[in-house]
């Protein structure tokens, strides 16, 4: 086992672009223990830098990825420590550890796979241990590094095919897959290519096709207890001269992948160790082969060969859970084609005021005192903030006395009968006794009240004390709480079923155990863009009201159009933009 097991980390490390060092530790019944097995550099002494990595994955018993700075020769660079779990029947048996320079992400990962790929080929091989001979074990190993190191499928399949003719001492190793419900050779050892149309491809097919066809090995000259029906093997044979054929199919998941077919002289027939080798080899290779065909596929080849699985689950036989779904999916389809429903069109709500009264300055001056906030709740007349009046005050002191003054010169000028002085002075006391009442006029404006009973919506002015403020400045919105509309952005999509009377359920998110009606009022024709997306704006007014409803609550709205089959509901977008597609690509 520590022979193969370090003959396969050879192969891996091989595989695996800027890998340095490398070790896998296997668990010991003994010890219970994951002492290191297998090394490469096969010379590797020093490995007890990897033992706190095996440390992380004994407890965290998943995939790591590590970065590190290398501590050699070229200390400083870089470096990446791919660790994985081994598992073998589900039970965690090893680990290895693989030190490579530091690459990019997607690079790590996909090292990462082909360690998880390499995995499952070794607890191949375990599970094969017992079975096989230490020499046909490496053989196996050595078929699939030689599989996994080619690029394309083809090199890949062609080289193994001659690997195996020649240790195996057949004169001719051809491998084929299933597309649909015939076999297709795909390779041939020694050849590179070979004409499709030739009579012994098409023998050689059918031969497969026919092993295939029972899911059994066929061996021709067939052995007195053997059940299998060999017409198309005898064919072969009689046809073209060929001793001895044995036809090994193979399986890939739950269904028949293909077939390899191995070809011997008459003096060499294939013994009962043979075939049971031979049957090892093909229930390892062959779904590997298959599955990397399947990978180098084009994506609509992959669609063609997954709808055709899908048609055999369907209507070939088993896979009952599978039928049980279609059926159930095509009893919900012919249901809904004839029940109806409600059409309702969905879209984002918020709650607005109905109006809302501005509080501005009346006047340039200093913020003295704030009574609200944002959400109190006021009542009409109610005192709401006031400015400073000490400029005011003395203001209006000055013109007082200075209309004192008027006055007495008034009186004076009277006294001495001096027409001219009255008149002058009663002028004066006139714009005085004006600027006097303009600044109580001012001294009046200063205190800010409720208009009317509401909700402060904004103004905090608070944290503005002492602070100048400008004539016509907003201080405060207040909004009165019980007029209140809805504002329902619809999508682009569904606006032309929208009209005005049409009713709804409104849902607020800091109320939703209480849905409210709503009633379609003015449709705006402008769009607006958010998200990527068109929406035009629905106003909508309530038919109840509470005393909970704040402006600015938020929540989603459904407006009942009418009633629709339930399959046009569910699927009317979904049609309307590929109709949208197809029309844009039409030429």
């Amino acid at each position: 086992m520590k022979q193969v097991t370090q003959y396969w980390l050879s192969q891996l490390c091989r595989s695996i672009q800027d890998a340095t060092h490398a070790v896998v530790c296997l668990h010991s019944p003994d010890s219970g223990n994951y002492p290191p097995i297998a090394f490469w550099p096969e010379g590797l002494a020093d490995h007890t830098e990897f033992a706190a990595t095996v440390e992380a994955v004994l407890a965290e018993n998943k995939c790591l990825v590590l970065q590190e700075r290398d501590t050699g020769d070229n200390a400083g660079e870089p470096v990446d420590i791919l660790a994985s779990p081994l598992f073998f029947r589900g039970r965690l048996f090893g680990i290895i550890v693989i030190r490579m320079s530091g690459r990019i992400a997607a690079k790590q990962q996909a090292a990462l796979q082909q360690v998880k790929n390499a995995a499952f080929w070794l607890e191949t091989l375990i599970h094969q241990h017992a079975l096989v001979g230490k020499g046909q074990l490496i053989t196996l190993v050595e078929l699939v590094a030689s599989c996994l190191e080619h690029d394309r499928f083809q090199s890949a399949a062609t080289e193994i095919m001659t690997d195996l003719a020649a240790r195996l001492s057949c004169s001719r190793v051809s491998i084929g897959l299933l597309h649909g419900q015939s076999v297709e050779l795909e390779a041939v050892s020694h050849s590179a290519g070979f004409d499709h149309k030739a009579s012994l491809i098409r023998d050689i097919t059918e031969a497969m096709h026919e092993a295939v066809g029972q899911n059994d090995t066929i061996v021709h000259p067939e052995s007195a207890e053997a059940f299998s029906l060999a017409v198309n093997h005898a064919a072969l044979a009689k046809k073209h001269g060929i001793g001895a054929i044995l036809t090994v199919p193979f399986v890939s998941g739950e269904r028949n992948s293909g077939a390899i077919l191995f070809e011997r002289s008459a003096d060499h027939p294939f013994s009962h160790e043979d075939i049971e080798y031979l049957e090892q080899i093909g229930a390892m290779i062959g779904p590997l082969l298959e599955l990397r065909h399947r990978n180098e596929q084009r994506l609509p080849q992959r669609i063609c060969d997954a709808v055709r699985e899908g048609i055999v689950k369907i209507f070939g036989p088993g896979y009952p859970a599978q039928k049980a779904i279609l059926a159930a999916i095509v009893l919900c389809l012919v249901v809904m084609s004839f029940v109806r429903g409600e059409y309702r069109v969905t879209g984002a709500a918020r709650l607005e005021a109905s109006t809302q009264r501005l509080v501005v300055t009346p006047l340039d001056g200093y913020i003295a005192s704030a009574g609200v906030r944002p959400g109190d709740i006021v009542r009409s007349g109610e005192l709401l903030g006031s400015l400073d009046d000490k400029d005011l005050e003395l203001e209006r002191r000055r013109w007082s006395n200075q209309l004192g003054q008027l006055r007495m010169e008034y009186r004076a000028a009277l006294a001495r009968h001096d027409r001219t002085k009255v008149s002058i002075v009663q002028a004066e006391i006139l714009q005085a006794e004006a600027q006097l009442n303009l600044v109580g006029e001012k001294l009046s404006r200063i205190r800010f009240t409720a208009p009317f009973d509401g909700l402060i919506v904004s103004g905090d002015l608070s944290q503005m004390l002492g602070s100048p403020v400008e004539r016509g400045q907003v201080l405060f919105k207040v909004a009165p709480l019980e007029a209140y509309r809805v504002i329902l952005q619809v999508d682009e999509r569904d606006i032309g079923a929208v009209e005005e009377g049409q009713s709804g359920r409104l849902v607020l998110a800091g109320m939703p155990r209480k849905p409210m009606i709503f009633t379609v009022e003015k449709i705006t024709p402008v769009s607006i863009a958010e998200d990527g997306r068109n929406f035009f704006q629905v106003e909508a007014g309530l038919k109840e009201k509470t005393d909970l409803l704040r402006p600015g609550m938020e929540g989603f709205a459904k407006i009942a159009i009418d009633r629709r089959r339930l399959i046009w509901i569910w699927s009317h977008k979904i049609v309307d933009w590929l109709r949208l597609i197809i029309w844009y690509v039409r030429p």
